[in-house]
């Protein structure tokens, strides 16, 4: 199926010197903290990805937005929702009460189309949800062929192999923050070593990701900012 983000090629149209003296692009990888809603507490946090340059801004936003499944709602369809509009966005994860910490990398248009082309090769594959849309003009939405897993493949992980496209070792050093204990309650930590088969050997945690980006990064942020009121 043909993704109608598209992009044909990552090779850099412009000269050397233009591209090494001004990156014109940016990707911004959006960590969101805790929130609680109708007296629950939603503990686990999100990741998801921007990608802006000339002519195109595009987050994509990858989560069980679909039918649940497995132990504990582990698993469930894998859901990818790909916002034409940032602000609309951030703005529904601020009415949830979630605050959004946005670490934001200037790039060259090559690598950011790099991003965008690792997206595109999964939409390709990908099956549309209309309904899922709800008449939304700011968004597409996709079912992956690929189900989420929390501890697998989930918001963080897709986000950290999509960014890993356009700028390599990105994730180098994180393995040592992986820290399940940080969030997961002594149940779910019990459940991820025995059904499970263990601690994933990469951050999967959006808090453990952020506390990485924040003390030791493999690759410093150009710019953090905040979207929503601070906990």
């Amino acid at each position: 199926m043909a993704s109608p983000f598209n992009s044909q090629t990552v090779e850099s149209r412009n000269s050397i010197v233009k591209d090494q003296l001004k990156p014109n692009a940016e990707i911004h990888m959006l960590i969101g903290g805790p929130y609680t809603s109708g007296g629950e507490e939603h503990r686990y946090g999100h990741t998801a990805l921007r990608v802006k340059r000339a002519g195109s801004d595009l987050t994509y936003d990858f989560g069980r937005y679909g039918r649940i499944t497995g132990d504990l709602g582990a698993e469930g369809e894998g859901i990818l929702r790909v916002w034409k509009s940032f602000d609309k966005y951030i703005s529904g994860e601020n009415a949830l009460g979630r605050s959004t910490i946005d670490y934001t990398y200037l790039v060259f248009d090559h690598q950011a189309r790099a991003v965008e082309m690792y997206f595109n090769t999964i939409i390709d594959k990908a099956k549309p949800r209309s309904d899922l849309q709800r008449g939304r003009p700011d968004i597409v939405v996709y079912q992956l062929p690929t189900s989420y897993h929390a501890l697998k493949y989930n918001c963080t992980t897709i986000s950290l192999d999509a960014i890993r496209a356009g700028i390599a070792n990105y994730e180098r050093g994180s393995t040592t923050f992986i820290a399940p204990e940080d969030v997961l309650t002594m149940t779910e930590r019990v459940a991820m070593n025995t059904i499970g088969g263990g601690t994933p050997t990469r951050i999967f945690l959006p808090a453990n990701l952020k506390k990485f980006l924040d003390t030791k990064p493999a690759i410093a942020a150009n710019q953090v900012r905040l979207h929503g009121k601070s906990r």
